[in-house]
């Protein structure tokens, strides 16, 4: 149907000018070609991501919308939007689009339907899960193989719980008890620290191992410790980074043979205004899926139970609290994200 041209009254977050954000009224139009309006019920941070840009913009007078991970009722299609009606419930994603806020609007490749049996503050996990169904995609696992993920944050506890679905020996490694916690409670294998225990040492008889690096900060000897365990498998050692880490990597033969790849986002199409909107089409590797079939799939991950948004334990918000709710995450608490409730259902 045609987009209401009304414009309409909200509140978004906002980094610039200091450490913690701030919540500004603002007034959103209609949709354009290819995009939907949303009215929120819920938004997701993103910790890591989001905390890097609120410390790049401190010093400057620059505002800069925070978030990316949102879901709620569309209010208005735009033209050459398939697919989408006002009313329908959708998860959403992208920067500078699905951002904390009452009401936004999103391209509508960035956008999937969630089933009525769903709740709306699950469903809005699932863009994070997207950029971890990438992550295991470039992977590319084989069965028997091990994993391990590094860093209980919410990319880590859903790699984590994704390769465990798909019946791979998983452990995650944190150096807080109380996210390790949160990984046994989800039914994952869970150890203090980011060395690897000894008893998890000893070479399996078959198959390959494989660490995903879900950290930030320095990183070298977290990196040569995975790799050192990665390369006593007897197949296809592999490191596959996922946080925005720095490590310095001596390339010789003490690393042993390993494989060292990064997963960046959430698939093909993502950061594509074009494509975003319908325009242009992309092609994504073999064994890999376009940013919309990503956030596809992480919905069904929800909806059978491999993946568990009830048990991460993410404490429900006002947006007023914003400041409160970065302040929290800059000291890693237990819960490894916060979820905005924006009072829609």
């Amino acid at each position: 149907m045609p987009a209401d041209t009304a414009h309409l009254a909200s509140r978004r977050l906002l980094a610039g000018g200091h450490r913690l954000p701030r919540v500004e009224e603002v007034r959103t139009g209609p949709p354009g070609v290819g995009e939907l309006r949303i009215r929120a019920a819920h938004s997701l941070v993103s910790p890591g991501t989001e905390l890097h840009y609120l410390d790049r913009f401190a010093d400057t007078a620059q505002d800069f919308p925070l978030g990316y991970c949102s879901a709620g009722v569309v209010d208005a299609v735009g033209t050459d939007a398939p697919g989408f009606a006002v009313g329908d419930r959708v998860t959403a994603m992208g920067w500078g689009e699905a951002v904390h806020g009452d009401v936004i609007v999103v391209p509508h490749r960035l956008c999937r339907p969630v089933p009525d049996d769903m709740d709306l503050a699950d469903a809005v996990v699932a863009n994070l899960a997207a950029t971890a169904v990438h992550a295991v995609d470039r992977a590319v696992l084989r069965p028997g193989d091990e994993t391990a993920v590094v860093g209980a944050g919410m990319v880590g506890l859903l790699i984590a719980q994704i390769t465990a679905a798909r019946g791979h020996r998983t452990t995650v490694l944190d150096v807080r008890p109380d996210r390790a916690t949160t990984a046994a409670a989800l039914g994952l294998g869970a150890h203090v620290g980011r060395g690897f225990p000894e008893d998890r040492a000893a070479a399996p008889a078959e198959g390959g191992r494989c660490v995903f690096l879900c950290v930030t900060g320095e990183a070298g000897d977290t990196l040569a410790a995975a790799a050192h365990w990665a390369a006593r498998a007897p197949d296809r050692p592999r490191l596959i980074g996922v946080g925005r880490f720095t490590a310095r990597v001596d390339f010789s033969v003490e690393l042993g043979n390993v494989d060292i790849r990064y997963a960046a986002r959430c698939g093909a199409g993502y950061r594509d205004p074009s494509y975003a909107r319908g325009l242009t089409e992309v092609t994504a590797p073999e064994g890999e899926g376009t940013v919309t079939e990503n956030l596809g799939r992480a919905l069904d991950l929800i909806g059978a139970g491999a993946i568990r948004p009830e048990l991460l334990g993410l404490p429900r918000l006002p947006l007023e609290r914003a400041a409160e709710a970065y302040a929290e995450l800059r000291e890693r608490p237990a819960h490894p994200a916060v979820i905005f409730d924006y009072g829609q259902r």
